[in-house]
């Protein structure tokens, strides 16, 4: 390839990596968001409970917020696919336009309903309110899911046929529910809600480890409610992406298995493979990875101890992914393990405290704390990382077998110098996204303000407004 050319694509490439990496970090958001929020609400309504109900409505500013920058995003990658890969674009609009047209029909009704929902606490009756953040839910969760069937197609292609350039025999809902798109929809959807919770558990437990907090009971107590909904929640969470992430990795082995042989670094075609997890990669090899034998790679890509594996000799070096996506999946695996530690000992402090049992104390330990803390962010890393195995791992194909990445890219001169000022829109977007998040929620949380007669209350209303005045310590 041409030096300049080359040069080129590396920096379209550069570019559609930094709107994929920034768009994801507040799309999974709009995701989880509305899940969350929903779900607290109803508890609210369902238990009388002001301090439920309330976190609901606080909550749902920095949706609304979130939900305004992930779709500018979201319109900066439909500019970028558009000025950077043109050839790809043709075809997909001629074969995997519908899923597209469906994201946007979805992203409309949420937003829709989102503005409902946001002005409309003290208008509609508790029930009907609750009501609307359904279409939230199911609107962000169908956004998604459409998106996803777009990339899925990239990684296993049908439903057309395409013969010197010229796409033919076109079936749009085989294309779209191709085989990819059950396992990287429910991946990737159930990814999306465990970082969400998992993110504001990390809030939560911050805070709790602050000592004027600690010095405070009402507070105290306040905030333990909320991490301890969140975190039997992720518990959950974390078992179903950790199953589905499984189910995943044994499609790859299947049907992608020049992808698979590259992430789990299987150089030769055996039975009874090895797995190996961690090591520095030297050229083609790798160097001080802990190698667990007696074919466990085989067992978990085919339930089958004695399967044969394919490994990259199976394949034409020149159709390699880059080698190290390995790294990138060890990170998310890592990343996963992790979390799954932290959620199980938090459930299993919860049943030892239902019990009464001693070390049930422990369960807001500060050691916990910390743990839950740190693993909020790296919820985010291990999405990221998951993103990277899957778009990274198709090269050299932007459509896998069909149409390589330098094919699909626009042959215009310089176009990538004009597309360079989108990293600096992320980071305005960012900067402005933290500035008002932190402004709104440095403020003290006044619980009064959020009820004008929403629930339904006992008693002489002045003596509820003199008790959430006296709960206004929350934050």
């Amino acid at each position: 390839m041409d030096p300049n050319l080359h040069a080129q694509l590396t920096g379209g490439r550069s570019l559609m990596g930094d709107s994929l990496g920034f768009h994801i970090l507040f799309a999974l958001l709009g995701v989880g968001l509305p899940l969350l929020i929903s779900l607290v609400e109803l508890l609210g309504i369902l238990n009388k409970d002001d301090e439920w109900y309330a976190t609901a409505r606080r909550w749902s500013f920095a949706m609304g917020t979130l939900f305004v920058v992930g779709g500018i995003s979201g319109m900066i990658i439909s500019f970028q696919l558009s000025l950077l890969w043109p050839v790809f674009m043709a075809l997909a609009g001629q074969v995997i336009g519908l899923p597209f047209f469906l994201e946007g029909f979805a992203f409309f009704i949420e937003a829709i309903f989102l503005g409902i929902y946001l002005f409309s606490w003290d208008r509609f009756n508790k029930w009907v309110h609750w009501a609307c953040s359904i279409p939230l839910v199911l609107g962000s969760a169908a956004s998604a899911f459409f998106i996803t069937t777009a990339n899925a197609f990239m990684n296993s292609p049908q439903g057309f046929t395409y013969i010197n350039g010229v796409a033919s025999d076109i079936h749009p809902w085989k294309a779209m529910f191709n085989p990819a798109t059950p396992f990287e929809t429910s991946h990737s959807i159930l990814a999306y809600y465990l970082t969400t919770t998992i993110a504001v558990a990390a809030i939560y437990a911050l805070l709790l480890l602050k000592k004027k907090v600690r010095a405070d009971a009402a507070r105290t107590a306040y905030y333990k409610k909320i991490l301890t909904l969140l975190m039997l929640l992720g518990f959950g969470l974390i078992v179903a992406t950790g199953l589905m992430g499984h189910e995943s990795g044994q499609y790859l082995a299947s049907n992608e298995p020049l992808k698979f042989a590259a992430a789990e670094h299987v150089l030769h075609t055996e039975s009874t493979a090895p797995l190996e997890y961690g090591g520095i990669l030297h050229g083609t090899t790798i160097q001080g990875a802990i190698t667990i034998p007696f074919g466990m790679l085989s067992f978990l890509a085919f339930n089958d101890f004695h399967a044969t594996v394919k490994g990259l000799d199976a394949f034409d070096p020149s159709t390699w992914p880059p080698l190290f996506i390995h790294y990138p999946l060890d990170i998310m695996i890592t990343i996963g393990m992790f979390i799954g530690a932290v959620c199980t000992a938090f459930f299993l402090l919860f049943l030892a405290r239902k019990r009464r049992w001693k070390i049930g104390e422990w369960m807001f330990a500060r050691p916990l704390l910390l743990a839950i803390v740190i693993a909020g962010p790296l919820a985010f890393i291990a999405v990221e990382c998951g993103w990277m195995v899957t778009e990274i791992g198709r090269q050299p194909y932007v459509i896998r077998g069909i149409m390589t990445t330098a094919e699909a890219f626009t042959t215009a001169p310089n176009v990538v110098v004009v597309a360079s000022i989108f990293p600096l829109l992320y980071l305005v977007l960012f900067a402005v996204t933290y500035w008002v998040l932190s402004r709104h929620y440095r403020k003290p949380f006044v619980m009064q303000k959020y009820f004008t007669g929403v629930l339904p209350t006992s008693g002489n209303p002045k003596d509820l407004g003199h008790k959430l005045k006296d709960q206004s310590t929350h934050t």
